[in-house]
């Protein structure tokens, strides 16, 4: 029997082909095919724990390749690392570093030195700047185009890292809990599922080091289900990996005796589970490309609704139509009063947008501004990286916030109003999000006891490039029309002086970056409206346009039935009221497939 996805794909095709496109719908069908692909959505595992627990050693167990991130006894992974399929632009071998406003390419065997507390460039102090992200590209991964995210291992379980599991039609990901066999799940461990597990379906824990723990794996794994159905109040997946026979396996040639090892070591169990997560999140897309085909549908059959009702009432549709008409008519004589409301409507979007910006911004002050008086510059300076990627964080989510409440409304207040049309709306947001790519601004130096202490801060923002980087810099939401935003980052050149500097110089800093990401993001949504505004007066008045030579032509042709004789009229309805059906027939069926692809993605989450 086929799956709810190869039911999707086939009726999406029946659809854009028998139907819409011979009906002159071919940018619709274009667009339903290309959203229905999920080539742009991201498939990703976000991997977290405390420290000690073998996160960087189960990542490389699920990708195959014994070094992909750095492993040891007294090795710590301090900032975010992306493990995923290597490609010509990220090429086997090598390692990307992002520092706070660029990118570098460096050798692989390099890496540690850039991203573990205990790495040469990390411990100098002569080394005025570190990445806070970093690339890894792995040839032959184990888990295919999957992007495999590691967290860092200081600072405790940081619930921020949950977000990127959030399901979306842009995002397949799946979250991993790390724990290891020598005890049941903590009490931080259990605050943070419990903390996250409400919102995140696609929960796997994953117990390590089983072959130091042999006789007691199994008993430890089975009290951490007892635990998690306990807490969350539903079943969550407990698997036991041996992280270091699974890389021993992975090395061995492709074969039986291969399959035979990663299946004892425990991953084939997790790399299924995971496939299986993320395949519930994969039938999204093919709901958003049903559900714009359901639209097409929609408009064809209010028009064959229109024609049929002209057919079988003739000339009295004709004066309901003449109204119609008058009142477009009326619409466009009245231009300049409508595009009055559409710079007031505009101006009240951005206005919301700044206000939404303005209350993050506050309680990001407030959290670090906190946070450094009660616990002093001590605990910021044992790990400047760390810390720096978190305040990154921090004014991305910020500004993705800010970002996707403007579209949201620019959508549901100003679009939708319009044009009952996701063509026009995908044409504006895209022209739209355009103006947000690549926007960077300096800062002003922060004058502190020594002048030129701090660099200058660069804010960039901009959509999501390749799926490692999307799924690195996981700052990605979804409005409620489909439309994904991303904040490629926003980087600190903070150079980690201002923490080895003092309290006064970070706070200064933190008070000009907030006032610069306030007057970059002013700016950028300024742009943004200057470009929509034309975009959508332009685009209405082709509405008004078309759309009164279309009720036009109706009239004519009503009236010209008005005068055919009884078998003329009774043939062309019996030909548009089997249309119908066929069209009414392929709504029902495509909504009964929306529910089922949607239904089992959350159950399955």
């Amino acid at each position: 029997m086929a799956s709810p996805r190869q039911r999707a794909d086939a009726l999406l095709a029946s659809i854009t082909g028998k139907i819409l496109r011979p009906f002159g719908h071919d940018e619709l069908s274009d667009l339903a095919e290309r959203r229905a692909s999920g080539a742009d959505q991201l498939r990703s595992v976000v991997v977290v724990g405390e420290v000690g627990r073998g996160k960087s050693s189960l990542i490389n167990a699920l990708v195959g390749r014994r070094d992909a991130t750095p492993v040891g006894v007294d090795v710590t992974t301090s900032t975010t690392i992306a493990v995923g399929q290597a490609s010509d632009e990220y090429p086997d071998g090598t390692a990307h570093l992002l520092f706070p406003g660029r990118g570098e390419r460096i050798r692989h065997y390099e890496l540690a030195d850039w991203v573990s507390c205990e790495g040469t460039h990390v411990t100098d102090a002569r080394v005025d700047e570190l990445p806070t992200r970093a690339i890894v590209p792995v040839a032959g991964s184990r888990l295919g185009d999957v992007t495999v995210i590691d967290t860092p291992g200081v600072g405790g379980l940081d619930p921020t890292y949950a977000a990127l599991a959030t399901a979306s039609a842009a995002q397949a990901c799946v979250l991993v809990i790390v724990c290891d066999a020598s005890s049941p799940l903590t009490a931080p461990e259990m605050a943070f599922v419990r903390e996250t597990g409400a919102a995140v379906e696609a929960l796997i824990v994953v117990v390590t080091k089983t072959d130091k723990n042999v006789r007691r794996w199994k008993p430890i794994a089975e009290e951490n289900r007892a635990l998690l159905r306990e807490h969350l109040g539903r079943d969550v997946p407990v698997l036991a990996v041996s992280s270091l026979r699974a890389v021993l396996a992975a090395e061995l040639p492709p074969g039986p005796d291969r399959d035979r090892a990663e299946q004892r070591s425990g991953v084939t169990a997790l790399r299924t589970t995971i496939h299986a997560k993320l395949a519930a999140a994969e039938d999204l897309p093919a709901a958003n490309g049903l559900r714009t085909v359901v639209g097409g549908l929609r408009a064809l059959d209010a028009d064959m609704a229109t024609q049929i009702d002209t057919l079988t009432r003739g000339e009295q549709v004709i004066p309901g139509l003449t109204e119609q008409l008058a009142e477009l008519q009326d619409l466009k004589d009245h231009s300049q009063q409508w595009e009055q409301y559409l710079q007031r409507d505009l101006t009240l979007i951005r206005q919301d947008a700044t206000d939404e910006l303005d209350r993050r911004l506050d309680a990001i002050r407030e959290k670090w501004t906190t946070r450094i008086n009660k616990n002093g510059m001590a605990v910021l300076r044992k790990n400047p990286q760390h810390f720096t990627a978190e305040m990154e964080r921090d004014f991305q989510s910020a500004m993705a916030a800010s970002i996707t409440l403007f579209l949201d409304r620019l959508h549901a207040t100003i679009v939708a109003p319009r044009f009952d049309s996701e063509l026009v709306w995908n044409e504006i947001h895209h022209q739209v999000t355009a103006t947000l790519a690549n926007r960077s601004l300096d800062t002003h130096q922060v004058a502190g006891k020594r002048q030129g202490l701090l660099d200058p801060s660069m804010l960039t923002m901009g959509v999501m490039g390749s799926s490692m980087l999307g799924g690195l810099i996981g700052v990605s939401t979804v409005v409620g029309v489909g439309a994904v935003v991303g904040v490629a980052w926003v980087g600190f050149n903070l150079g980690f002086r201002a923490m080895r500097a003092g309290k006064t110089n970070l706070l200064s800093w933190m008070r000009e970056t907030t006032a610069t990401t306030k007057t970059t993001t002013a700016r950028m949504l300024e742009s943004a409206l200057a470009l929509a505004r034309p975009e959508i007066v332009i685009r209405y008045r082709d509405h008004l346009k078309t759309s009164i030579e279309h009720l036009q032509k109706q009239i004519k042709e009503a009236e010209e039935l008005a005068r055919t004789d009884k078998a003329t009229r009774e043939k062309k309805l019996g030909r548009l009221e089997g249309n119908r059906k066929v069209v009414v027939n392929n709504i029902a069926r495509a909504e009964a497939l929306i529910a089922e692809l949607t239904g089992s993605a959350g159950g399955a989450r």
